[in-house]
């Protein structure tokens, strides 16, 4: 998050929403960014409708949120909104695999592959899968510059 908060600092048309995740570690980020931070509950759909809308008003979103909550339960508006309106929104997806196991298959996938599978047919979308810290920084700078849909797996 460090390197996203370096753009928020920067650019004012950044908005982190999140999905009703990371309390603790978005604490400093809202308190820093009140009007930059959107907590948009547990509304996935709608939370990335909101994206697409604010990205059409050239507002550059960033959806954050695990992985299951930013690509399957709003797969439609992810489609029609995101993708087919070639909004620049950056999702960035955390994986759940290890620290959500007990929660169930609502909060987990099986692997990158089930991503791939779901994102490969939308239009327009980049895919990122880093593997450490740098790479992260890299991607995220990177893709700050395009106006792409995007999404980021952590």
């Amino acid at each position: 998050m460090e390197t996203l908060e370096d753009l928020v600092k920067k650019d004012k048309k950044i908005i982190l929403i999140v999905g009703d995740v990371g309390f603790t570690y978005m604490q400093e980020f809202q308190r820093k960014y009140p009007k930059q931070y959107i907590n948009a509950g547990i509304t996935e759909q709608t939370f990335m409708g909101l994206a697409a809308g604010l990205a059409k008003s050239g507002y550059k979103p960033y959806v954050y949120s695990m992985v299951p909550f930013v690509i399957m339960r709003n797969y439609e508006q992810l489609r029609n909104d995101v993708c087919y309106g070639n909004a620049n929104v950056k999702i960035i997806g955390v994986v759940g695999n290890v620290h959500y196991r007990f929660q169930g298959m609502s909060h987990n996938l099986l692997g990158k592959e089930n991503e791939e599978d779901l994102l490969k047919n939308l239009p327009n979308i980049k895919r990122f899968y880093p593997k450490n810290t740098k790479e992260v920084r890299n991607i995220i700078l990177k893709t700050y510059k395009n106006t792409s849909p995007t999404f980021i797996r952590l």
